[in-house]
């Protein structure tokens, strides 16, 4: 049997999708399994034994407008697949499903023209979105049951190259002068999402001041959000913003004692690799379903009556004040960082 699992999305939501790829080699044991992402997120996941193949799907690329669509679904129907699972909502993700013409389609029931899947699942919103993701095996699997798909699934996972884990606990060791390495993540594609980069320099500099060292991470898009902190500390830390390819960031990340992160993709990686955890929350709220799946991770956020001001925040408050961010202090970031490094 051959299945398709069909996220992509941000990076976060594809990581989030990994308990569902693991919940169906459970249940489908001599089924090979692909999984379609965004080009710019494939390396995270290839390499995996999960997964037998990563597929792209370049929305603004090669599978771009009315042309690339068919040139996409011709893809995919040569590799006849017997099942699709969708956990994409758009319309193009429906009707590209559709197009296929696979027998056995699941998708969730709030995505657009969901009616083009031949079965859905209600997108429940009180469930963590690796719960809601499990759901869309509930057509697929006798007598479901969650809790017992769960135990299956476990935690998000992405491809840890061990060689290069190993050469970064060596270099940031060296580079530290064997403190112990914590991570920061001052960026997010939402400008909303980020807390003030005075502030993660002033949380660096303290836990500097108790043993440890300071590595910031970041694509090339976050560089002025890591210049801030670089600029703004005033005791060492390595600034790797824009230097390290993606599929080579979660064996840093696992490298580090802890992260502390803006609510974005480097989080959910945190967790894949068992690194725990501050997550800085302003706009968003744990109640979407984005919190970190893990138990040693903690979420730092503001009860504010405009919260959460959407899925995903955006550039600009709109209620003018960013409260949700502004009244986050180094306090209690620190303080969180302390707790999760008992």
């Amino acid at each position: 049997m051959k299945i398709l699992v069909f996220n992509p999305s941000f990076l976060g939501d594809s990581v989030l999708t990994t308990p569902l790829i693991k919940a169906v080699r459970h249940y489908f044991p001599d089924s090979s399994v692909d999984f379609c992402v965004r080009p710019e997120n494939a390396p995270l996941f290839r390499g995996m034994e999960l997964i037998n193949e990563v597929i792209t799907f370049d929305k603004r690329g090669s599978a771009g407008g009315v042309a690339g669509t068919f040139r996409f679904v011709r893809e995919l129907k040569k590799r006849e697949y017997d099942i699709i699972i969708s956990c994409h909502k758009s319309f193009r993700s429906s009707l590209t499903m559709a197009l296929t013409g696979v027998l056995r389609r699941v998708g969730f029931s709030q995505s657009a023209f969901s009616f083009l899947y031949t079965e859905t699942v209600s997108r429940n919103m009180n469930l963590h979105e690796v719960e809601r993701n499990l759901m869309l095996l509930e057509p697929l699997i006798a007598d479901f049951s969650l809790e017992e798909v769960k135990k299956t699934a476990g935690k998000a996972e992405v491809f840890v190259d061990e060689r290069i884990n190993s050469n970064a606990v060596k270099y940031i060791k060296s580079a530290s002068g064997g403190r112990k390495p914590i991570g920061i993540n001052a960026g997010s594609v939402w400008a909303t999402k980020r807390w003030h980069g005075e502030r993660f320099a002033e949380v660096a500099d303290r836990l500097y001041d108790n043993g440890f060292f300071c590595v910031l991470f970041g694509a090339p898009s976050d560089s002025e959000s890591c210049a801030l902190v670089a600029a703004s500390a005033e005791r060492p830390l390595m600034n790797t913003c824009g230097r390290l390819p993606l599929g080579q960031l979660p064996s840093y990340i696992k490298a580090m004692d802890a992260l502390i992160t803006n609510d974005s993709g480097p989080l959910h990686i945190a967790s894949a690799v068992g690194t725990p955890a501050v997550a800085i929350f302003g706009p968003t709220v744990k109640e979407l379903g984005f919190f970190p799946y893990d138990d040693k991770s903690i979420v730092v956020e503001k009860e504010l009556y405009c919260r959460p001001c959407g899925l995903h925040g955006g550039n600009d408050c709109p209620e003018g004040h960013f409260r949700c961010m502004g009244e986050i202090t180094a306090d209690d970031v620190f303080e969180a960082a302390k707790k999760v490094l008992k």
